[in-house]
């Protein structure tokens, strides 16, 4: 049996596994160790000086330092919306509004914002008031003391509604009643006016202290009156006379069995109220 480790010793002694070692190869083998080790050396150094150039150029860059550079950060492709804050809103200054043109870009590409101070806000307008105009003062009743011949204080036989309202003789509180004709009460005294739509103003009744031109009035005797008007009739507690200077008018006095009167009015003589 061969011996294992005899074996062994034979073959590591074998002359043909011999490596020739070159003369000098122990210093080229440090020589390139040293290259090896200084290339290392240098990259580590190279890499570290990058890093802090790096850093320097980022510090520049945000703190504005050098260059000329502005204080905002570069501009995007982006537009930026911005809206004006109005200092002093709070004291009822109105808001500034917005301008309808966009502001100038800065050559940094970034949108400025415009500052409104408290002093340049727009000055408080004078309120306007929401109240319409007073209309004309309504004038006061007449007190004329006597009624005829052709009508009573600023009222006329004959005269429209329209201008009899308009006359400011009437109570328009207490509206109007009847049909065809309107009756309307004077401001004072309650004593009527009865329109007529085809006539116009049809009657008037006397205020309490009114006369006629003659003198005839409440609590005037049946005897007075047709003293004062010879051509007056009498039926049913009625006088009727003709008035004085205006052949279309008539007086109608009203008379209680005392024989006193106790009404007048003045009226067209022809009517339908």
């Amino acid at each position: 049996m061969v011996n294992l480790e005899d074996e062994l010793s034979r073959l590591f002694d074998d002359e043909r596994l011999d490596v020739p070692v070159r003369p000098g190869a122990e210093l080229l083998v440090v020589a390139g160790a040293r290259r090896r080790r200084y290339r290392r050396n240098a990259a580590v150094a190279t890499g570290g000086a990058l890093t802090m150039v790096a850093l320097t150029a980022v510090s520049i860059a945000l703190s504005g330092v050098g260059g000329g550079t502005t204080d905002t950060l570069p501009a995007t492709n982006l537009p930026v919306t911005t809206i004006a804050s109005t200092a002093g809103s709070e004291s009822g200054a109105p808001p500034v509004p917005p301008s309808s043109s966009a502001p100038p870009s800065s050559s940094s590409g970034v949108t400025s914002v415009p500052s409104v101070t408290g002093s340049q806000s727009a000055p408080r307008s004078t309120p306007r008031t929401s109240s319409a105009p007073a209309g004309p003062a309504q004038r006061p009743g007449s007190t004329d003391p006597t009624i005829g011949p052709r009508g009573w204080g600023r009222l006329a036989l004959g005269m429209s509604e329209a201008d009899a309202v308009a006359s400011d003789e009437f109570d328009m509180t207490e509206g109007y009643s009847g049909s065809p004709c309107h009756r309307y009460w004077l401001k004072g005294g309650g004593s009527p006016v009865d329109i007529s739509p085809t006539y116009g103003v049809a009657r008037i009744s006397a205020k309490p202290g009114v006369t006629t031109p003659e003198g005839i009035g409440v609590g005037s005797t049946d005897a007075e009156v047709m003293a004062a008007y010879p051509n007056a009739t009498t039926a049913n507690y009625v006088i009727t006379a003709p008035v004085p200077g205006n052949p279309e008018a008539v007086y109608v006095f009203n008379t209680d069995p005392s024989q006193k009167i106790f009404s007048l009015r003045l009226e067209l003589t022809t009517n339908n109220c």
